[in-house]
């Protein structure tokens, strides 16, 4: 079949559908990596491509805003491309650009489809460039798939996956300034020219032309013959035969450069989800529009969330211990990213604090030589009150590195996850996972809709191809038989176990309509297979009816953890990035239990956790369940502080540390307590951590878990504070040397002033 070269010779098909215009090369025939060159800055970037002169004194006015016509004029001193020099615009493309300085400009851009102006015929060249309007524009250069009918949230999340958007404030209505226009481009260069995210590279081990099918192991693109087509993803998809990449489900009037959308975004009227959506059509943002963008949920939701009172403050003299089994999803925030680039606030009850605190990378403790933990704290000033905040983090050992796995997946491909961020963009996440396993270990898929069945029998990854090619063939149709898939997994899992990781990853929307699927009979089901020495892990896709309580019931069952994949950056950090942490467990049944000394702390509340929550003889009962930690986990704890100046505790129990003589007048705040058994162990270990009452300025990491803390706090109902405090805090944070942490920390930042301006 006809392979597609690169998104960048042509816009992506939701974009030419929105446009009809006929595509340039713009980063376009960047070099690849070891032949292009390498910038320090985005300014050395600019000087060199020419991109942006100072004025007469050298000045190059950085932090003026800019307006449409010189971003245009920008966009295009930096395109590269035979393509591009041929393109001729028409004059008269725009009623108010004839005899303007940057017609000719306009002109070719218009001709190249990068822009295409108002509803009214006009461009507005000398109105500024708003950060919206900035983002399509370049998307449209790069010829990158968007959210064409979804503006301009679509385009914002397209943009920010790729990384683009890179040290650049994402609110949607700010004028961009000269540095965030070359920020952008110098971005999407480097996109490009690294093939990270944007470029689709085919492993060619992964092409089965026999089938007709063609699979790329980048993370942008999936080609895929006709006869593997859904009418559902055609009609997404936006390309003929059955090529291109699946793209969303496009809307009418669609304008690249931010231009108006005339019509609705969706046909007929849609109906918000609990994150305060309201029904209505949705007209696209614009000066010129007709109407006004109602924010809400821009699909009918079936969504199911489990509820959960949020933790309150507990005084030190009646309940000095807080025990909690530990938690290292990260479903929460991925899931909340999906819901704020689709324009809407979460859903209620989405948001678990604990697991958008532990989203992120810390710097942590090592634990020390024949250790298996560490842990540390440190108190400093609550940012949303008068009181105290303690961040408390647990680090994990390292599992072996020589053990194989044997992995089963269970695929849901019932009709449920046709749509283009369910199955197709899981069969792209299961390639990452397949190019980071070793040839020693196996794979097996099992499928379920109607029923289940064996679509792969335990295949060594040495033979990839086989295992790609049963990838590939995965097509979604019927009902939604969990329950039988589960069995058969368990069943396939058993029959095949090996000394090593055993391991089920569960993928669906969690949606299960036929068989048992009640919380009681999944919870039967899989904890009768967990003894045996089995983990589940479940990774959880799509929306509108999204089963999030099922997908963490599971998980925390089946001894594993559970994620949420809204983006092909995600599925890369979940089974690449962090496939240690993913797959191989290095301590089960791990409980914190803190102990606040009432001498120092007179009352406490712990920031999350609300459904790990245990009681305080479950600590040392080893037949109570807990949390599982992967391998190099890092586990964060926040607390927020009342602190007191009290006299020693009289007398006491001598089960409470600070109530006997020993530490009755101890300068520590609380000690932390940690049990655990050894990978398939039944007798617990404890270890013991005290912390001294010593407060600190609040380091860069300290920094980042304050920052979500409040937003978990915030989006819950517990604490009113303004989305610009959150920001300012989640900005300290970016206080680092790592690139990575700082990419990461750069996207929080960008949700939440996309958050501010949904939220309004």
């Amino acid at each position: 079949m006809k392979k597609r070269i690169s998104f960048i010779k042509a816009i992506a098909a939701a974009v030419a559908a929105a446009t009809a215009m006929t595509s340039c090369a713009v980063f376009a025939e960047a070099p690849a990596a070891e032949d292009s060159k390498v910038y320090e800055n985005e300014i050395d970037f600019a000087a060199d491509n020419g991109i942006m002169t100072g004025d007469d004194t050298g000045d190059l006015r950085l932090e003026s805003e800019i307006t449409r016509a010189e971003f245009v004029k920008m966009l295009l001193e930096a395109a590269k491309g035979d393509a591009l020099d041929a393109a001729a615009g028409e004059a008269g493309s725009f009623s108010d650009t004839d005899g303007h300085w940057a017609s000719e400009y306009i002109e070719k851009a218009t001709a190249c489809g990068f822009i295409n102006g108002f509803e009214d015929g006009t461009f507005r060249p000398d109105e500024k460039v708003t950060f919206a309007q900035a983002v399509k524009m370049i998307l449209a250069a790069c010829g990158i798939d968007t959210y064409a009918a979804d503006y301009p949230f679509g385009y914002i999340g397209s943009a920010m996956d790729c990384g683009i958007l890179d040290g650049v404030s994402a609110e949607p209505e700010r004028n961009i300034t000269r540095h965030d226009a070359v920020r952008l481009m110098y971005n999407a260069y480097n996109a490009v020219r690294d093939g990270e995210l944007l470029l689709p590279y085919t492993d060619e081990r992964y092409t089965n032309t026999e089938n007709g099918y063609t699979i790329d192991t980048g993370y942008g693109l999936f080609e895929v013959s006709e006869s593997y087509v859904t009418e559902d993803d055609a009609a997404a998809d936006g390309s003929s035969g059955g090529t291109g990449s699946i793209a969303p489900p496009m809307g009418s009037g669609s304008t690249a450069g931010g231009g108006s959308a005339s019509g609705n975004v969706s046909s007929g009227s849609v109906s918000g989800g609990a994150g305060g959506g309201v029904s209505g059509s949705i007209i696209g943002p614009d000066a010129s529009s007709s109407g006004t963008y109602i924010y809400g949920n821009p699909y009918l939701s079936a969504e199911e969330y489990e509820s959960y009172e949020p933790n309150g403050f507990k005084r030190t003299t009646l309940s000095p211990l807080s025990t909690f089994s530990i938690d290292t999803d990260t479903a929460s925030y991925s899931n909340m990213r999906r819901f704020i680039l689709n324009g809407s606030m979460p859903a209620a009850n989405s948001i678990r604090t604990e697991e958008l605190i532990n989203y992120f990378s810390y710097d942590a403790p090592i634990p020390a030589e024949g250790e298996q933990f560490a842990a540390e704290a440190e108190i400093t000033d609550c940012p949303w009150s008068d009181n105290k905040l303690a961040r408390i983090t647990v680090t994990g050992g390292t599992a072996e590195s020589d053990k194989p796995s044997n992995l089963v997946f269970l695929i849901d491909v019932s009709g449920s996850m046709a749509s283009y961020n369910k199955l197709p963009m899981l069969k792209k996440a299961m390639l990452i996972l397949l190019d980071e396993l070793g040839d020693e270990d196996t794979v097996s898929i099992i499928t379920y809709s109607g029923s289940a069945g064996v679509v792969l029998e335990p295949t060594p990854c040495s033979e990839r191809e086989v295992i790609a090619d049963a990838i590939g063939s995965l097509t979604p149709g019927g009902g939604t038989y969990g329950a039988a898939g589960l069995q058969l997994a368990y069943e396939t899992i058993e029959e095949h176990k090996i000394d090593g990781n055993n391991r089920i990853i569960l993928c669906s929307d969690g949606d299960f309509n036929i068989g048992p699927s009640s919380t009681d009979e999944l919870k039967t089901l899989i904890e009768t297979k967990r003894q045996a020495g089995i983990y589940l892990t479940t990774v959880g896709f799509g929306m509108g009816n999204y089963k999030d309580n099922r997908m963490e019931l599971m998980a925390d069952y089946g001894n594993g953890s559970y994620y949420y994949i809204d983006n092909m950056r995600e599925a890369k950090r979940v089974f690449a990035d962090e496939i240690d942490k993913t797959l191989y467990t290095v301590a089960e049944d791990v409980k914190l239990q803190v102990e606040f000394n009432p001498m120092v702390v007179s009352e406490y509340r712990l920031v999350g956790y609300e459904n790990r929550q245990l009681a305080a003889e479950d600590f040392a009962d080893d037949t109570v369940d807990a949390g599982e930690l992967g391998s190099g986990a890092v586990v964060t704890a926040v607390y927020e502080l009342v602190m007191s100046g009290g006299a020693p505790a009289e007398g006491g129990s001598s089960e409470y540390r600070y109530q006997t003589a020993q530490y009755n007048n101890s300068s520590e705040a609380f000690d932390i307590k940690i049990r655990y058994k050894e990978p398939g162990g039944s007798e617990s270990i404890l270890k013991e951590f005290p912390i001294l009452n010593e407060e600190t300025a609040p380091d860069a990491d300290t920094n980042l878990a304050m920052a979500a803390a409040m937003l978990g706090l915030k989006l819950n109902g517990v604490i009113d504070v303004g989305y610009d405090t959150i920001a300012e805090m989640a900005e300290a944070s970016m206080d680092t040397n790592d690139a990575a942490k700082a990419a990461e920390r750069c996207e929080f930042v960008q949700l939440i002033d996309i958050m501010k301006y949904i939220d309004r």
